[in-house]
């Protein structure tokens, strides 16, 4: 139990030290980042601009700001690089923007190089279907993808149907109306809301996931 115990301390000592390690890295990029725009500040030619912020973005690189790093390349005047080293630039902007997760600006930069992607628009699900299947609970749901969320649907729904008959059969029409029938609207117009929400959901995580891949085959093929 002790060794069980002394390797756990010990794991948990060398996680943090690995944590502090990573963070105290950051620190350093960004300082040094830092430095560079100082440089960009006092520089006296746009030559040695351009040349403080490519070593800054590649600093914001290192450090995971992707982000930070586009933007610092955005500065980067082209015009007074050479065709080759330009060329490079823009391929770094695909790829930070590609790690940034903005897989359109990253098509886009390399569109800008004339690189072709084989994007091709995935095959996506319809509103007005699976609008015209929360008719036939819980298919739209299952359309949608949830069909656990459809199952919770389809309790409220025959709970609420539920509270009618019983309310009906006691000679209570009015609670019946106001409650069980209200409660039935709620739910199935909410499910109309929800399966909308979940399609558009779905459809846009499939275009970005067909974006990503062929951003990522493109780039693979220039880096």
């Amino acid at each position: 139990m002790r060794r069980i115990t002394l390797l756990c301390l010990i794991s948990t000592f060398l996680f943090a030290a690995f944590d502090a390690s990573a963070a105290q890295n950051v620190d350093s990029l960004l300082f040094e980042a830092a430095k560079r725009e100082r440089i960009v500040f006092e520089a006296q030619s746009p030559v040695e601009v351009n040349e403080a912020l490519i070593e800054k973005a590649d600093l914001y690189k290192q450090a995971g700001l992707y982000s930070e790093a586009l933007k610092t390349l955005e500065r980067v005047r082209l015009y007074l690089v050479k065709s080759d080293l330009r060329s490079e630039i823009i391929i770094q902007k695909s790829l930070c923007a590609y790690l940034d997760a903005d897989y359109d600006a990253s098509i886009s930069y390399l569109e800008e190089l004339g690189v072709q992607t084989e994007y091709v628009e995935p095959k996506l699900k319809k509103d007005w279907i699976g609008m015209a299947l929360t008719f036939l609970v819980p298919a739209g749901y299952i359309y949608a993808g949830a069909p656990g969320e459809g199952a919770v649907s389809t309790a409220l729904n025959a709970g609420s149907v539920a509270w009618i008959v019983l309310n009906l059969n006691a000679g209570l029409p009015v609670t019946a109306l106001l409650g069980g029938a209200l409660a039935l609207s709620y739910t199935f117009l909410g499910a109309q809301e929800r399966v909308a929400e979940l399609i558009a959901i779905h459809n846009s995580s499939k275009v970005s996931e067909a974006k990503r891949d062929a951003a990522a085959k493109a780039l693979l093929g220039l880096l």
